[in-house]
């Protein structure tokens, strides 16, 4: 049963007849009722569909860094789906017949705040340590500039995030990894943005490190 709360010329929810009316996003919709289909998918569509959990998986988990990274480039939809539409075509590399994502493209934010200048990850003592040089202070480089770090590992399909860890000054950041992770190759990256957070930057994939 639909429900009209505005008269007969007013938006309506739930099912008339052969139409669906629904609010998305401060705006009231009126679709077609889905057709189910009895044919099997195509090669291609199996494929799409493949990719778009990939990608979709992998940016639902660090959502904490994406919420941020990419809230100005929302237009009638979230920052997960604007993250979403900026990395798919450059997301994925094919080795065989076998797609993965390309870590080293993938971007969890992006402003106008400097990236980090020679960023570099190694792994000590069961710790992943991050480390960035000096950089001169200008109006999107500033010493208290906060930086969030984010550690993925693809083999167990878990992230490690730490948002805001430390300032720009501090040029090094540890990470505690858990006890299993030993052997483990993680992909690293991070970002900085300003102190009050109104203003992001990039985010930079700092490299692959396997935890010793």
């Amino acid at each position: 049963m639909g429900i009209q709360k505005s008269g007969i010329l007013g938006p309506f929810r739930n099912k008339v007849g052969a139409v669906v009316g629904r609010r998305h996003r401060g705006q009231d919709l009126m679709t077609g009722l889905p057709r189910k289909s009895n044919k099997p998918a195509t090669a291609k569509q199996l494929e799409t569909q493949h990719l778009f959990g990939l990608l979709n998986s992998f940016l639902s988990a660090i959502d904490r860094l994406v919420n941020t990274g990419f809230k100005a480039f929302v237009k009638n939809n979230s920052p997960v789906n604007a993250a979403f539409a900026y990395n798919y075509d450059h997301a994925f590399v094919k080795e065989g017949s076998e797609y993965r994502l390309n870590y080293p493209k993938l971007m969890y934010s992006r402003g106008h705040m400097v990236r980090p200048e020679g960023a570099q990850v190694a792994s000590d003592g069961g710790k992943i340590v991050f480390s960035w040089l000096p950089q001169n202070q200008s109006a999107y480089c500033q010493y208290t500039d906060q930086a969030s770090f984010l550690v993925y590992n693809p083999v167990k399909e878990k992230v490690m995030i730490r948002p805001g860890a430390v300032n720009r000054y501090a040029q090094s950041f540890e990470v505690e990894m858990p006890a299993d992770y030993p052997g483990d190759a993680l992909h690293c990256y991070m970002s900085f943005a300003s102190a009050d957070g109104k203003m992001q930057g990039d985010s930079l994939y700092v490299g692959e490190v396997t935890v010793v």
